[in-house]
């Protein structure tokens, strides 16, 4: 076996060479992304508000409810008991701190003054959090009397002093201090905004807002006054403690939790936005993974083509000593087991050097990371005894045409059922058969241009051979009699598929993502004070150095005056001519402006109507409008007023950055282009995916390229021994080059077409949405639509750069008399 390989060792060094690359792909991509999504599952709960993701067990008292929690100690005891209830998957990413509260069910009228309103309310260790800038902290209060501390910002906002003495409903409320928080950052404040602010609500219709303010009040005296209190105990999530492995037995441990709260002899809810932000995370999950399964089993076929071909060259190569051995009476199995072991003394070295470099990589191992490498060496083993078994028949044509017909039928219905039940049922369902659907795909096309690439060969041959010229007669020739065609088109086209498929999709993908940006921010800089802007900052930033262009505008929300109760509505005031002007040349579309307002469709079919925002006036609908960039109106309505506002909250501004922010007052918002794409592309799941696609589509063509090499060295000896023939009879070199290329060309380009349109119409053809990965924007290239032009282009390129080195390779070889 040493023998062997020391004769052969440029062939074994390839298989070497091919075998760890393999390895370290196969094992080392898994790895990559899996570290990325414990990543992502931390992100999807860490950027989140820590309100949504907390799971909050409510309970409302009603008046005179005997069973009520009437002292603070009860309340503290419910809150152990809603905690072991907690299935264990959920308790072990819990917090165990403790955290609850309670607080009047609704705002009570404060003094009943219209639009003052005051919420009491007792919060578990505010005392830790909070820090009195005058006074001190609420006593024991009566059935009739409690003390309060006000925030002291909404103290400010509403005029109240300590000492103030006023009435809530039937009790009387003592202002005894005024706090602020000790650290503003704390999880806690994020957990119990209300108490650092006034709340503004206005009811649709009103002209004025309400102002709620919400006071911390003595736990005991609260629990015990005959008013509607909401109880709540607060379950939070740590972040830290999530992952990948473990996000899909949080969330089945949460409805669980619901499920066992919903049993319990009191009615209690419970309310969390965990599920959702852990469902979506898993969706994203399923197809991440699905993809990075449709480009793993993809490498796995290409990589194992190419390693056959490097095999069977071996093979060939070693055929005289196989003989040799047979004819001084060796075994069948004794041949097979010298080319077998010889391969197995290359492969699985190869293979394990390719597992032990991926290791380097983070991430924990999958088991396509574990088992990949020791599967792609055993396959390589088998290979190579196969090839020494059947050696006496290598030559031979198959003389069972009808096994390959059923063959191929079976391949054209595995592609045509997978790509149908991914098209209707999605990547995400975790269905294994759905997974290679790209690939059966890409060896479906494969099939047809082995069946149909020789009939065009033949056709460019007869025309050939009208020509006068010898070379592409003599070119072509070859090319018709070229053995063994199958396994290298089996390969190539594939790796040239898939490469191109990742390429394109990872390009649309970029494309969709910086659409996405824009679209978030409406310009290059976007500035939003919800006090508004004053003329003179805005002159002021319109002249400062580095600013191309300012466009002043108000958005705000409303009511639109249609029937019963009207309509939400968010409004956008805004010169369109000027904004037009000044986004020229981003991926944005404005409305064209009219000779009236823009109004959204479920609003045009009104003659007019009042709105009270940004003045009172009446809107008389011009033309309809579906969005507008960086404007989200939800659920209600929308409505474009043409021409500058009186009052400007919002500048869409073209320009730098840092000219801009520090000409901005107090309370001044900035957004960018460049920030909302790095908050876009920065996310641990897009970012993995997009380097996953890049990796795989590399490799993929590395292999598409060595697979073509390899083909080529395989007919060396055949094609230096004709070319050395017709070199006798007067060919040149440089038309000893050109016959070789046009005996390489036509199917290496057939191939390569093919293979390319197979790539580019995937992402139409498979329908897989990737909208999650570019901003939530719907109709990302790699979910349907025409692909961009630049990627299409890159895709081309990484074939035609495929086949153009190949066919170089060959000139060159045919020059030197051989192609090896």
């Amino acid at each position: 076996m040493m023998r062997l390989l020391g004769v052969h060792k440029g062939v074994a060094a390839l298989l070497a060479a091919l075998v760890f690359g393999a390895a370290l792909v196969v094992s080392a991509l898994p790895r990559m992304v899996e570290s990325s999504l414990d990543a992502a599952a931390r992100s999807a709960v860490g950027a989140a508000p820590p309100g949504t993701t907390a799971l909050a067990v409510q309970f409302t008292r009603q008046l005179f409810d005997p069973r009520a929690m009437r002292t603070t100690d009860q309340v503290a005891e419910a809150d152990a008991a809603w905690r072991a209830l907690l299935p264990p998957a959920l308790r072990e990413v819990a917090d165990p701190g403790p955290l609850y509260d309670f607080s009047t069910s609704s705002p009570i009228l404060i003094d009943d003054q219209a639009h003052r309103y005051l919420t009491l309310k007792w919060v578990s260790g505010a005392d830790r959090h909070v820090r009195y800038v005058e006074g001190g902290p609420p006593g024991p209060g009566s059935r009739t009397r409690v003390e309060v501390a006000v925030p002291a910002v909404a103290a400010t906002e509403m005029s109240i002093k300590t000492g103030d003495t006023f009435r809530i409903g039937d009790l009387t409320a003592k202002v005894t201090g005024l706090f602020e928080p000790v650290r503003p950052a704390d999880r806690f404040w994020a957990l119990e905004p209300e108490l650092t602010y006034v709340i503004h609500h206005r009811v649709p219709l009103a002209t004025e807002d309400d102002l709620i303010v919400t006071a911390l009040t003595d736990g005991d005296s609260l629990a015990g006054v005959e008013l509607p209190i909401l109880f709540r105990w607060l379950v939070t999530p740590a972040q830290d403690r999530l992952s990948a492995g473990n996000a899909a037995a949080v969330l089945a441990a949460t409805e669980e939790f619901g499920r066992r709260l919903g049993k319990q002899d009191v009615e209690v809810a419970l309310s969390t936005g965990f599920d959702r932000i852990l469902g979506e995370y898993l969706d994203r999950l399923a197809v991440t993974r699905a993809l990075i399964t449709v480009f793993l089993s993809g490498l796995a076929v290409v990589c194992l083509g190419t390693v056959a071909l490097a095999v069977l060259l071996f093979a060939r190569r070693v055929r005289g000593d196989l003989l040799l051995m047979r004819a001084r009476g060796a075994s069948l199995a004794r041949v097979v087991l010298t080319c077998g072991g010889a391969v197995a003394l290359v492969a699985v070295p190869a293979a394990a050097a390719g597992q032990v470099a991926a290791g380097f990589v983070p991430g924990a191992p999958t088991a396509v990371a574990r088992l990949g490498p020791a599967a792609l060496a055993a396959g390589t083993v088998a290979i190579a005894c196969a090839a020494a078994a059947l050696g006496r028949s290598g030559g031979r044509r198959s003389g069972n045409p009808l096994r390959r017909i059923v063959l191929e039928l079976l391949v054209l219905v595995l592609a045509v059922a997978s790509v149908h039940l991914l098209r209707t049922r999605g990547l995400d369902t975790g269905d294994a058969f759905l997974a290679p659907a790209p690939v059966l795909l890409a060896l479906a096309v494969a099939l047809a241009v082995l069946r149909a690439g020789p009939a065009v060969i033949h056709l460019a041959f007869r025309a050939a051979a009208r020509r006068s010229g010898a070379v592409p007669f003599l070119g072509l020739a070859a090319a018709r009699a070229v053995p063994g065609a199958a396994l290298p088109v089996l390969t190539l086209l594939p790796a040239v598929a898939l490469a191109a498929y990742g390429m394109a999709t990872a390009g649309g993908l970029e494309e969709a993502q910086r659409q996405a940006a824009w679209e978030r921010t409406g310009a290059e800089i976007r500035v939003e004070r919800a006090q508004g802007i004053a003329p003179e900052t805005l002159r002021q930033i319109a002249h400062a150095p580095g600013v191309r262009a300012v466009v002043p505008a108000a958005v705000g929300t409303t009511v639109a005056e249609v029937g019963f109760g009207g309509r939400p509505a968010t409004v956008v005031a805004v010169d369109l001519d000027a904004y037009r002007r000044l986004v020229a040349g981003s991926p944005l579309h404005l409305p064209r402006p009219g000779t009236g307002a823009l109004v959204s469709p479920d609003l045009s079919a009104m003659r007019s109507f009042e709105i009270g925002w940004p003045a009172r006036t009446t809107v008389t609908p011009a033309g309809t409008v579906d969005a507008m960039p960086g404007v989200a109106a939800g659920d209600g309505a929308l409505i474009v007023l043409p021409g500058a506002p009186a009052q400007v909250n919002t500048l869409l501004i073209a320009g730098d950055p840092a000219a801009v922010r520090p000409l901005l007052p107090s309370g001044a918002h900035m957004t960018t282009v460049a920030g909302a794409h790095a908050e876009i592309t920065g996310a641990p799941l897009t970012g993995a995916l997009t380097a996953a696609l890049r990796v795989a589509a590399a490799a993929l063509a590395a292999y598409a390229l060595a697979a073509v090499a390899i083909a080529l060295t395989g007919g060396a000896a055949r094609r230096a021994e004709d070319l050395g023939l017709l070199r006798a009879l007067g060919l040149t070199r440089g038309q000893a080059g050109l016959v070789t290329v046009l005996e390489a060309a036509p199917l290496l380009v057939l191939t390569a077409v093919a293979g390319l349109a197979a790539g580019l119409a995937m992402p139409a053809l498979i329908g897989i949405d990737l909208s999650a990965y570019a901003g939530g924007r719907h109709g990302a290239p790699a979910g349907g639509a025409l692909l961009p032009v630049l990627p299409a282009a890159v895709a081309a390129a990484l074939a035609a750069g495929v086949a153009a080195v190949a066919l170089v390779g060959a000139y060159w070889g045919g020059r030197r008399g051989h192609a090896g």
